[in-house]
């Protein structure tokens, strides 16, 4: 088995059925797909069961309560065959083709992980505009990729943008964190810093879908979202300090910084709601020290910049982003 998919499947009733349809080429003697319910309450868990009744080499998992994303995909993880992952959300529409030369291409140069391209489509208009240009890369060690990818400003931490060695993320004990919004960034930027064979690509393996009840859309429902960023930051700081001095440090530490800015950033650029916004806001102000420090200690110049800024005057911070989303 080459490939497995994981597909956690939560209230997405009226995604799941596009995002199982655009797998229908994938060859079926090589890749499994592992579809995980999460015990949502609509119809997506009686489409997902008729699609593994009609496909041999889709399967439906059952999780016994509801554990979120991480759980799921966890479980997924747990059950795969194939020697590379991926982990595929159930409202985005992936490329078939593209999705299986990507895994081809890791497979023939023995990559830990390879990345690849996606772009953004509107869930009402059908629009797409294009995701980060990362650029292409010869085989080199996850820690530079990470580097290069930060230094372009273009590094995005979504695990979907990626397919996995899954001995790999065996062997270095690389599992989702349970719990958390953003635990991509808890799983992307580890696993790269792991890898001593990656690679990009500038295949587009995907279509993000972009709608009102996806999880990023759940930052203008309520402000616990930036609780999620102060932990991610905690806990990728202290993976940074347990690293030898080096560029893999380095490099963790300024992502660190990178994330600490997007609770200002978030709270200033997404059209929150007046209460949403004034809670993230008391968030911002009462944790701003630890935020900023984060920041000032990423060893980046621009990063530090954006830091002293945030934390002598916060306000302004907030208002240069908003103008820039203008």
């Amino acid at each position: 088995m080459l490939l497995s998919i994981v597909i956690p499947v939560y209230r997405v009733e009226a995604y799941i059925g596009q995002c199982l349809q655009a797998l229908e080429r994938l060859p079926q003697d090589e890749v499994e797909l592992l579809l995980v319910d999460d015990c949502g309450l609509d119809g997506s868990t009686v489409i997902a069961q008729a699609y593994a009744d009609a496909h041999a080499n889709a399967k439906l998992l059952y999780r016994a309560c509801n554990g979120g994303l991480s759980a799921a995909r966890n479980t997924g993880l747990d059950a795969a065959q194939g020697e590379y992952v991926y982990f595929l959300d159930s409202d985005d529409v992936a490329d078939a083709d593209e999705l299986m030369a990507l895994v081809r291409d890791a497979a023939a140069q023995r990559l830990d992980v390879a990345k690849a391209r996606f772009v953004y489509f509107d869930d009402e208009t059908g629009e797409e505009r294009p995701g980060p240009a990362i650029p292409a890369t010869e085989v080199i060690r996850g820690n530079a990729l990470l580097a290069q990818e930060c230094d372009a400003r273009v590094f995005e931490p979504m695990v979907w943008q990626c397919v996995y060695r899954r001995e790999f993320l065996v062997e270095n004990g690389l599992r989702m964190a349970d719990g958390l919004l953003f635990e991509d960034e808890l799983f992307q930027a580890p696993a790269l810093l792991a890898a001593k064979r990656a690679a990009s690509f500038e295949r587009v393996i995907l279509r993000y879908r972009q709608r009102e009840g996806s999880i990023m859309g759940s930052l203008a429902r309520s402000s616990r979202w930036c609780a999620s960023y102060l932990e991610v930051c905690r806990r990728l700081r202290a993976a940074a300090d347990a690293l030898p001095e080096g560029a893999p440090r380095r490099v963790l530490r300024r992502r660190v910084g990178q994330i600490a800015l997007s609770v200002g950033k978030n709270t200033a650029a997404y059209d929150l709601p007046p209460a949403v916004a004034r809670e993230a806001t008391d968030f911002l102000r009462a944790n701003l020290a630890e935020l900023a420090g984060y920041a000032l200690r990423s060893g980046d110049a621009f990063v530090c910049t954006q830091g002293v800024l945030l934390r002598v005057a916060p306000s302004l911070f907030l208002r240069l982003y908003r103008r820039a989303k203008g």
